[in-house]
């Protein structure tokens, strides 16, 4: 059992504190559950339902792989129910959709091999069986060291958490990093703004092919570009859970498509959802009929800016009982759909090291320090690749900023 006010394991089993309930950080928590380990996730939204999580998000092996190994089978086969239909081409086109550049992507059966998932799908399967160890409503402030070798959390409300390791997954603008790493820096590259038109009756009767089902770059004029991501679950999510997981609930997700533009006009950068999206009307004027129209038949409400950043290397850092996972150390550029699939890397890297200390069979220290070796030597190859593509299709993401 755990005790609510302090997030602590009643038992003096090895304890693991994650800061952040995100996708690498509740997979962290699901793979530790799995394994008997006990841990608590604190997170500063009010619920799981406080703020859009985004859109699609590419899983490749690594990170299909690591769901695999973390989640319960029922869990993962449900991500793979309600995964979304793969693409089938590669297609880049100038504004008026004439093909410039296309080739077919080679079909894999969903599974471990990757298959893609609407983010709001995905966490709220990775919340699944989680009650009790995810805490909502608790903004992290500091972490201090014991003299008993533990390490306590401080929240915003006043209250503290204890555990045997503190995990920092809380995203690109982590407080945990600016404690644990502070000269650690996070590079701005550029401004997106995304979007999301929903799927209704005839609309694929209007979009050309060109634009659905595909990985798609549509190329404008004076650095406008446009792409486009088909968002269409396999199977529809509420008889997939029915199916896979009853009695767990999941939020309804018709199809859809979600775009993405770069945001050319820096004053934008904090504007509202409506003058966001007006601003994205107007960048494609005069552009294929079919690319106004989609951007015109939006959700203006689901329209939401994104700063992309990438993070510079680091050296290793000099913690007994703290670490990091995901974005809060190796935020990249989601060019190439790498972000999601390193966090979760992460997170089956870190519950194996872990699985290893409960067990007694080595010691923290040591189990930590390859954790970090390895995830930072991958993590960072992995940013560097992802600026040779700062543009981020629509297809590769699509996470709302924290």
């Amino acid at each position: 059992m755990t005790d609510p006010s302090t997030g602590r394991s009643n038992s003096n089993a090895f304890h693991v504190l994650i800061i952040g309930a995100g996708i690498g950080g509740l997979c962290l928590a699901q793979g530790l559950t799995r394994s008997g380990i006990s841990v608590a996730v604190y997170e500063r939204d009010t619920s799981a339902e406080f703020r859009d999580q985004g859109y699609r998000i590419g899983l490749k092996e690594a990170g299909a792989q690591a769901l695999h190994h973390c989640l319960p089978p029922h869990l993962f086969d449900l991500c793979v129910a309600t995964s979304i239909r793969q693409a089938t081409r590669m297609v880049f086109t100038d504004e008026q959709l004439t093909p410039k550049f296309a080739k077919p992507v080679p079909p894999v059966e969903p599974g471990q091999a990757g298959f893609g998932v609407n983010r709001l799908t995905l966490r709220e399967i990775l919340l699944a069986g989680l009650d009790g160890v995810v805490h909502f409503g608790k903004t992290f402030r500091h972490y201090e060291q014991l003299a008993d070798g533990r390490v306590l959390a401080h929240f915003a409300d006043g209250t503290s958490a204890t555990a045997d390791l503190l995990v920092g997954a809380d995203g690109t603008n982590s407080a945990v990093r600016r404690q644990l790493v502070p000269d650690a820096v996070v590079d701005e590259l550029h401004w997106a703004v995304y979007g999301r038109t929903p799927i209704a009756d005839g609309t694929l009767d209007w979009v050309p092919d060109v634009l659905v089902d595909t990985f798609n770059r549509v190329i404008g004029p004076a650095g406008a570009a446009f792409a486009v991501a088909t968002c269409r679950p396999r199977e529809p999510v509420a008889a997939a859970a029915a199916r896979l997981a009853p009695g767990l609930r999941l939020t309804d997700q018709p199809g859809y498509f979600s775009w993405t533009m770069p945001l050319l006009d820096d004053s934008l950068r904090t504007a509202d959802a409506a003058t966001l999206h007006q601003a994205a009307r107007a960048m494609v004027d005069g552009w294929h009929p079919a690319v106004r129209r989609l951007i015109a038949e939006a959700d203006v409400a689901a329209t939401f800016p994104v700063c992309i950043t990438s993070a510079r290397p680091v050296p290793p850092w000099d913690s007994a009982n703290t670490t990091l996972l995901g974005d809060a150390i190796h935020t990249m550029s989601p060019g190439r759909g790498e972000g999601a699939n390193i966090a979760l890397k992460d997170a089956r890297l870190l519950r194996d090291a872990l699985t290893e200390v409960a067990a007694g069979r080595v010691p923290l220290s040591q189990a930590k320090q390859h954790y970090e070796a390895e995830m930072l030597r991958y993590g960072f190859e992995a940013v560097a690749a992802s600026l040779h593509q700062p543009f981020a299709p629509a297809a590769r993401g699509g996470a709302k900023p924290a």
